[in-house]
């Protein structure tokens, strides 16, 4: 039976209760979340901040040095990556950077790790910057880290409740075919979905990233303006699917619907093209955020 709005939302509750609601950013990604709401803020304030951070600092700069952003040039330091990029820009590179020590830790099972959901973020990720492009460009770096964040959720959980969390890997290790998001109902009486983006409203990210990670597995109901960054996920998703090996913890099927693509303006033609080029970026991205 799926929970009431008022019993999931408990679940929730108790879930990201028993975590800092910013547990998973260390101290200077929730400086630049903070900076990044600021009107005011100057482009040299956030390279000041960021730089305060050493080893975070050269993650970025080895992001905006790398194949996959394809600047001129080797970039060298956070102030100029500012202006090349403009502050919102670097501050979701600053995020996802600081991502990395959320995805870490001891192997469930033998088929789940955290490094797995890393390696599926990733994978997501660079999809949904590859299906922005297509889409509109103006939303590629907002996509690349929706599709990074999608499923936060399931990270929460874990960190939550190992436990539990071990329990929904063996349930879908036994039933492959299985909906994860039933799987979750069952044993936490929330999903990854409602985990994800209550943990992203609790870090003050726009609302657009809380309904890409409310709805990636399926955001067909969302209303009409509020749907492209989310459809831009969904199909990032659909398109990690395919790459090898399976990941445990999500929707195998690699079908990606009209009704997306017609939202979105993309072709099957499109879709088709970023099959082949999606490994090399996952694997330069893994390069500079591992």
């Amino acid at each position: 039976m799926t929970p009431d709005l008022d019993t999931r939302d408990a679940a929730v509750a108790a879930i990201l209760g028993r975590l800092s609601p910013l547990a998973m950013l260390p101290d200077v990604a929730v400086r630049v979340l903070a900076l990044a709401g600021d009107p005011n803020v100057t482009m040299a304030r956030m390279a000041e901040v960021i730089s305060l951070a050493p080893e975070l600092a050269g993650r970025v700069l080895r992001i905006v040095n790398s194949a996959f952003y394809g600047f001129p040039g080797e970039i060298r330091s956070i102030e100029r990556a500012t202006i090349l990029m403009g502050l919102e820009s670097v501050k979701n590179v600053t995020i996802a950077a600081s991502l990395t020590r959320a995805f870490q830790g001891r192997p469930l099972s033998a088929s789940f790790t955290p490094r797995d959901l890393w390696t599926h973020s990733l994978a997501v990720a660079a999809a949904s910057r590859l299906v922005a492009l297509e889409v509109n460009r103006g939303l590629a770096e907002e996509a690349f880290l929706a599709g990074l964040m999608h499923d936060i959720g399931v990270t929460a959980a874990l960190q939550s409740d190992r436990q539990k969390m071990t329990a929904v890997v063996a349930r879908m290790d036994a039933f492959p075919t299985a909906d994860i998001l039933r799987v979750e109902e069952q044993i936490f009486g929330a999903t990854h979905q409602d985990l994800g983006a209550a943990l992203l409203h609790g870090w003050t990210l726009p609302a657009t990233f809380c309904l890409a990670a409310a709805s990636h597995h399926s955001p067909f109901a969302l209303p009409l303006e509020s749907r492209t960054l989310p459809m831009i996920v969904y199909v990032g998703d659909r398109l990690a699917a395919a790459l090898e090996p399976p990941y445990v913890l999500d929707d195998a099927s690699t079908e990606i619907r009209d009704e997306a693509l017609e939202h979105l303006r993309l072709t099957r033609v499109q879709v088709e093209a970023i099959l082949p080029v999606l490994p090399g970026a996952v694997s330069e991205l893994s390069a500079v955020l591992t």
